[in-house]
């Protein structure tokens, strides 16, 4: 976020608070530090409803949907591989030679980079257009899940 010098709002603290930051940090002004740390309070608790109001909860899930839907699609929409069904949003990565590679379903369909493919021509493509099973390379990070699933076990467990 940027301002400008007319955007300031001049919040009054301590003068025993600021110095003590000034004494801790070893600069002189310590407005920029302070800044940074109101901007970190608002990033981790984006959303927090232990924190903020009920009305500004419902209006900042509504610009997450809406900004959601413009980046990736309806949510409820997505792109099936196989048996396999990948929301939009759902995150795709494939390690080849060290080297991490990133692909991701919007609007119904698998983006590396702005190209659109299967599976299995992502595989090939990150590994120098060599044949690849993309099931036994792919691993796959749903939309608000936290870490990532091998694709070979998606299959197995739709399967059965």
């Amino acid at each position: 976020m940027t301002t400008q010098p007319t955007d300031f709002v001049y919040v009054p603290i301590s003068a025993a608070i600021y110095a003590e930051l000034i004494r801790r940090s070893g600069r002189d002004n310590v407005a920029i530090y302070i800044e940074n740390q109101v901007q970190d309070f608002l990033d981790s608790t984006e959303g927090d409803p232990d924190i903020w109001s009920a009305a500004y909860i419902e209006r900042h899930a509504k610009d997450l949907s809406d900004q959601f839907a413009e980046e990736y699609g309806e949510p409820t929409r997505g792109y099936q591989w196989q048996n396999v069904f990948l929301p939009n949003g759902t995150s795709i990565r494939m390690t080849y030679r060290g080297d991490a590679r990133h692909a991701e379903i919007r609007h119904e369909k698998l983006i590396y980079g702005k190209e659109s493919m299967s599976p299995s021509e992502f595989a090939s493509r990150v590994a120098s257009n060599t044949s690849r099973n993309a099931w036994r390379d792919i691993y796959v990070k749903f939309p608000g899940d936290s870490g990532w699933t091998f694709a070979d076990d998606l299959r197995r467990k739709k399967s059965r």
